[in-house]
């Protein structure tokens, strides 16, 4: 019993310790400069929004005019909005010119943040094909390291932070078999760089968000998505998956998005500001509390209770 005591005791002691090093801030923000991706809406957006507020000089990388335009009319001064297409190797060394320009001398980035995504086609594996992995890796994988690769030497400089922006689903495989694999990659890649980088001052961290209600997740466009995939199938193949787009209407409906994205952009400021940040935020009920959980459990047992059967008829 004495024993059970004590390590009560020192799981309360680690908890207390870890939350209040958590709380140490870096300070200096007006003297920091980020650089985020993906700025055109949701989490990147308001995520450039916020750092502005409190006094970061950020670059945000838009994929199409409007992001930019909405960006210059929220933010300040301290915010140099610019397009970029992280697909394009041209594009990203613009932006590291662009960068480069604005640094002071001797300066580095204090953080990168690798926001960009997209989900791309969420059909049964059988379904999918190679154009359909290389369209969506391009963006959440080879985009993403190839910003890394180009942006690291400013980062390790300023001896900042690199924040790769994952998934639940980057833990946990069950669905969505191109998005899921790209965000596996992010997964392997970050830990290979934060290992790395580890005695070079420089953090890597993940985040690992559930379902959000974002311009990515528009549920119209999905069903039409997997309808238009069928079709484009042959009938031997599409006629086993009759059944399953019957009910995946009503399925995708009941799941429940947050439409709390602050709780994202709260885990990316945390891991730009935080003295001692968190290697991986997992962020919404469902990463927290119901995937990653799951992705702890024993193989067989997982498979048993995600288990369902497909009506062909």
């Amino acid at each position: 019993m004495l024993y059970i005591f004590l390590l009560l005791g020192l799981v309360i002691t680690y908890v207390i310790v870890d939350h209040l090093l958590r709380r140490l801030l870096v300070g200096g923000y007006r003297d920091k400069y980020v650089l985020v991706t993906g700025c055109d809406s949701g989490f990147g957006q308001r995520l450039v929004i916020r750092l502005d507020k409190l006094g970061f000089k950020v670059f945000a990388g838009c994929l199409a005019d409007d992001g930019k335009h909405i960006l210059s009319q929220n933010c300040s001064e301290n915010v140099v909005s610019f397009l970029l297409d992280v697909r394009n190797n041209a594009s990203i060394q613009s932006a590291l010119n662009l960068v480069r320009q604005y640094l002071p001398p001797n300066t580095g980035l204090w953080g990168l943040v690798n926001n960009a995504g997209i989900l791309g086609n969420i059909a049964f594996s059988e379904f999918c094909t190679k154009n359909d992995y290389l369209a969506c890796m391009e963006v959440n994988l080879f985009g993403l390291i190839e910003m890394t690769k180009t942006f690291l030497p400013l980062v390790r400089n300023s001896k900042g932070r690199v924040i790769n922006t994952s998934s639940c689903f980057g833990r946990f495989a069950v669905m969505a078999p191109v998005y899921t694999i790209t965000k596996f990659g992010v997964e392997a890649y970050s830990d290979i760089v934060r290992k790395e980088m580890y005695s070079r001052g420089v953090k890597v961290i993940l985040l690992e968000p559930g379902g959000f209600k974002t311009q990515m997740i528009n549920v119209d466009k999905i069903i039409d998505g997997i309808q238009t995939t069928l079709d484009n199938a042959p009938e031997e193949l599409s006629s086993q998956f009759k059944g399953f787009l019957k009910k995946f209407p009503t399925v995708i409906h009941r799941i429940r998005l947050s439409d709390n994205l602050d709780l994202v952009v709260d885990a990316y400021i945390h891991g730009l500001t935080s003295l001692f940040p968190r290697t991986r935020y997992a962020v919404g009920w469902d990463s927290k509390y119901l995937f990653i959980p799951l992705s702890y459990l024993p193989t067989w047992l997982v498979d048993w209770l995600l288990h369902y059967r497909i009506d062909s008829q």
